[in-house]
């Protein structure tokens, strides 16, 4: 959080209080630390995701918080700093890319879900699925949300309250 993609091996070495060299024989690169960090960060949301689908929450409700699930460790941390990640470090971004475009199983039955109870109108669940990872890929590669003062939690929340806006039957 504090510097994004532009820390080392030592700056976690110092912050975990082990040797470097510990750090090494876990992960031959800082690339394949960020690897892992993507990795473990997506399965903590997936996690968060179906906490939220098996909850008591309206199904309203459930689809507007499955569609930004973040795990609460990560709320703070500003994503903003990730930025000029594909450049960089283009496997990482790759697994980011990828990590976006997987498991949308259970995000896309409640979604249909919506639709058959009426809570949705009828949409196209590949266009909504491209709308949010593209909107999120772009908060994270472009510094307009910096620019514009705005963070990445806001920014995900107000993307969230447009496309549920766009997508929910007006007679529920």
């Amino acid at each position: 959080n504090e510097k994004g993609w532009k820390f080392t091996m030592l700056d976690i070495a110092e912050r975990l209080h082990i040797a470097k060299k510990t750090i090494y024989k876990l992960y031959p690169g800082k690339e394949e630390l960020m690897i892992d960090s993507v990795r473990y960060f997506f399965r903590r949301a997936h996690q968060q995701k179906q906490k939220i689908i098996d909850s008591d929450l309206p199904l309203y409700d459930k689809i507007s918080h499955v569609i930004i699930a973040m795990p609460s460790e990560y709320r703070m941390t500003d994503f903003r700093k990730v930025q000029g990640l594909e450049d960089k470090y283009p496997r990482v971004d790759e697994a980011v890319r990828e990590e976006l475009e997987n498991n949308w199983e259970p995000t896309v039955r409640l979604l249909e879900q919506g639709m058959k109870e009426g809570v949705l109108r009828n949409f196209s669940i590949p266009v909504f699925r491209i709308m949010m990872t593209s909107s999120i890929e772009s908060f994270l590669r472009e510094d307009t949300l910096q620019k514009l003062g705005i963070s990445y939690q806001d920014a995900l929340n107000q993307m969230a309250e447009m496309l549920m806006k766009g997508i929910e039957n007006e007679e529920h």
